[in-house]
């Protein structure tokens, strides 16, 4: 194993390995890496000064840590093979160099050379396979606790918490005091373990199904593990709720082919008939040449059998009654924003819209539902409620919708059968509109004839709009922000017949 030091930018990069010698002795040795020589500063090795030869090199010149500085332990457990970097402690008098903690398997070791400390922790005999930082993403982390999540190779899942001689004040010299190592349940056999935040934690697995976790506050019942007195207390609780399962059929270390259950009845049913028609035999001949897969998956605890046939498969995830939608579409409450913040629905004859309510969306015009005030059972995340855009026609069906930023006006895109219109992100309020009965003004091509109402639309978020009329009539339109947004035609074509279907990629 090996893991690079957190230290200072006035040091040079260090690497750390573990490696064993011929005596079967495990050890951790640093050596620094010289990026512009393209090599390693061994550990013993004196670095010389060297005198800068070009001049015109504006970068620091990094040196090696101090010789009694460099991290360096031997001996450590047997069976160690992942190493964790430790960042230096935040103080300015301490080191500048950062220590690293050993998982092994009777023990968990945290060693940094600078500081002269040595920490260990006792667990039970165990192969640790992966591990995690839990970063929350809050901004409230306690500089003085370090966590981490550890995985075995019997899908227990540890909580290993690391120290720091700091107050809440700050003070302290923040070298490293206390180390613990806390079981919180079991899970699949863990290869690599990702914090998502929020106390939700992905299992990824190649010896079972993959996991999505979650780390409750109190402990509670394993589920189907009764009241087992040989059973310790920590077997009959867990601190994890399983969320989500993804599926993997890997490792497959033996396997089978068996003929379906219906290939045998379908068969002789086809021999018993002497005046049979072709389409039935044949049938019958393709049903039996499929075969089910009969596999032995998984390892260990995570061993199972799974019947497997070939096919299409379809995994529902959420189902809501709601008919009559003729298209949907998601919209962004800024240009800027990742998430989505509204789904549009058009039906036949009206636009309703669903938008994210949660205490920080206070901007959203949310329309009060009749019976609906239990605010205590909201899930984390926010849910998804009906809510108002005053510059939408809600009473006409859409026919496309989205998000425009030209210049600097980060605006909203309807378009409905009869109009097209801009909506301000900011107020949700209507900029300006284009209906096809009054035409736009902004050419002379305004005598096309008889305006007809909007079949299909299409746009992209640069501002470019193409439009189809009743009869054939293709409308291409710009969105033009001299002083205020504008909706600018720019192009008429008359074809030979029906549009029915446009896109305009971006």
């Amino acid at each position: 194993s090996m893991a690079f030091l957190e230290t200072s930018i006035d040091y040079l990069p260090q690497l750390s390995l573990m490696h064993q010698d011929a005596r079967g002795f495990q050890h951790v040795i640093t050596h620094g890496v010289d990026v512009k020589a393209k090599g390693l500063v061994f550990l013993g090795s004196i670095q010389k000064e060297k005198e800068p030869s070009d001049s015109s090199s504006k970068m620091p010149a990094m040196k090696m840590p101090p010789k009694h500085d460099r991290l360096k332990i031997s001996r450590i457990d047997g069976g160690s093979a992942t190493l964790i970097p430790i960042p230096p402690p935040p103080s300015r008098n301490s080191s500048k160099l950062g220590g690293v903690v050993i998982l092994g398997q009777r023990q968990v070791t945290y060693h940094s050379t600078a500081e002269g400390i040595t920490r260990v922790v006792p667990i039970a005999p165990s192969i640790l396979l992966s591990y995690c930082p839990v970063m929350e993403n809050d901004g409230n982390a306690t500089p003085n606790v370090l966590r981490f999540l550890v995985g075995d190779e019997k899908g227990k899942i540890h909580l290993l918490t690391v120290l720091r001689n700091i107050t809440p004040e700050g003070n302290g010299d923040g070298r490293v005091t206390t180390l613990h190592f806390d079981t919180l349940g079991s899970a699949s056999a863990s290869s690599a373990l990702v914090y998502l935040g929020r106390g939700r934690v992905f299992v990824g697995s190649q010896f079972g199904d993959s996991q999505l976790v979650k780390i409750l506050e109190t402990p509670v019942p394993v589920s189907g593990g009764g009241n087992d007195e040989k059973k310790s207390a920590l077997d009959q609780n867990t601190y994890l709720r399983i969320l989500e399962e993804y599926t993997n059929l890997g490792p497959i270390v033996d396997f089978d082919l068996r003929p379906c259950i219906n290939s045998a009845s379908s068969d002789s049913a086809s021999r018993g008939k002497v005046h049979g028609e072709v389409g039935e035999l044949g049938k019958a001949r393709d049903q039996h040449r499929q075969s089910l897969v009969v596999t032995a998956s998984g390892v260990a605890k995570d061993g199972t059998v799974r019947l497997v046939r070939n096919g299409v498969g379809m995994r529902e995830h959420a189902a809501v009654e709601m008919t009559g939608i003729k298209g949907m579409w998601g919209l962004r409450r800024k240009f800027s924003h990742d998430d989505d913040a509204f789904l549009v629905q058009s039906f036949v004859t009206e636009t309703r819209i669903l938008g994210v309510q949660n205490a920080k969306d206070a901007d959203v015009d949310a329309m009060e539902k009749e019976g609906d005030t239990d605010d205590d059972s909201e899930p984390e995340g926010g849910v998804l409620a009906e809510v108002r855009i005053p510059g939408f026609k809600s009473m006409k069906p859409t026919l496309f919708a989205g998000n425009v930023m030209v210049g600097s006006f980060d605006l909203l895109l309807q378009v409905v059968d009869d109009a097209i219109r801009l909506v301000d992100s900011e107020t949700l309020e209507m900029v300006t509109e284009w209906t096809a009965f009054s035409g736009d003004g902004d050419d002379d091509s305004d005598d096309d004839g008889v305006p007809s109402m909007i079949t299909v639309a299409s746009a992209n978020e640069s501002g470019q709009i193409v439009v189809a009329l009743r009869g054939g009539t293709l409308l291409y339109f710009e969105v033009n922000c001299d002083g205020s947004p504008k909706l600018q035609r720019l192009g008429v074509v008359c074809l030979d017949r029906e549009i029915s279907c446009i896109n305009l990629n971006p």
